[in-house]
This record gives structure tokens, C-alpha cells and sequence, in this order.
């Protein structure tokens, strides 16, 4: 039988052979929209550093605001963390007065002492006198 005579293939149009392009990169293309958006980009900064150094002429030198030294602004640390002290100087201060005599409430008579002669105390079982607390302070109530 033949391909003319064929019922399958009586009624089906002849298809034209299917070609496809070989894959080429333009390279001249390719390097010509580089080199044209380099020259752009520069273009475009000269100008831009341009107006900007002629609007500073224009305006002067801008103020030094007055935060600037300070160690803190606002919420933010503004000093080096390696530089910073005032944790140690609190925590040092905070020592010296568990470490030292001195007085609470002068008027009330209310003194503060070492914390391990107060815990010596405690642990010996010598206790304040009730009456010699201040009013809002109930024996054994932490501070």
C-alpha cells in the first residue's frame, strides 16, 4: 500500500519539516550595552557629585549638632562597647555600699551595714526589734 493510498494518512496535510535557529550570542552586542551603561552610570555621578559640591558651597559647612560627644542619645549607646565604664562604675558602687556603714534613714535611725555582718548577724539569730523597723517594713521582708 502506499502513503497516497493509506486511509490513515489520506486525510492529514503534508507538514513542513520543523527547523530551529542555532543559539548565538551577540557578543559585540552584549559588550557595546555594558560599556554604554558604565559610561552612563559615571555620567550620571559626575553630575550628581557635581550639584551636590555646589549646593554645599552654597550652603556652607553644616552645624556640629550638639549631641555629638555625648555617651548617650536618646535609647542608643553611642560609645565604644570596649570603652564603656559606667557598668563598672556602677556595679562598683553597688559593692561599696554592700561592703560599708552608713546611714538609711538618719531621722528614723535606719542604717545600712556590710552584707556579710548582716548575714552573720542572721545566721546567729540576732534580729531588729519590732519596734525599731519603720512602719511599711515587716521583719524577714526583703527589700
Amino acid at each position: 500500500m502506499t502513503p497516497h493510498t493509506d486511509p490513515a494518512h489520506a486525510h492529514a496535510p503534508h507538514a513542513p519539516e520543523v527547523r530551529s535557529e542555532d543559539d548565538r550570542i551577540h557578543t559585540g552586542k552584549v559588550v557595546f550595552v555594558g560599556v554604554a551603561s558604565l559610561v552612563i552610570f559615571f555620567i550620571a555621578s559626575w553630575i550628581a557629585s557635581s550639584y551636590y559640591l555646589t549646593r554645599r558651597a552654597d550652603h556652607g559647612p553644616l552645624p556640629v549638632p550638639p549631641e555629638i560627644g555625648q555617651s548617650k542619645i536618646g535609647l542608643v549607646e553611642q560609645t565604644v562597647f570596649d570603652l564603656q565604664v559606667r557598668g563598672q562604675r556602677d556595679r562598683a558602687a553597688r559593692l561599696e555600699r554592700l561592703s560599708s556603714f552608713g546611714w538609711v534613714d538618719r531621722d528614723a535611725g535606719i542604717v545600712h551595714m556590710p552584707i556579710d555582718r548582716a548575714m552573720d548577724l542572721v545566721a546567729q539569730g540576732v534580729r531588729p526589734a519590732p519596734d525599731s523597723l519603720p512602719q511599711d517594713a515587716t521583719p524577714g521582708a526583703q527589700p
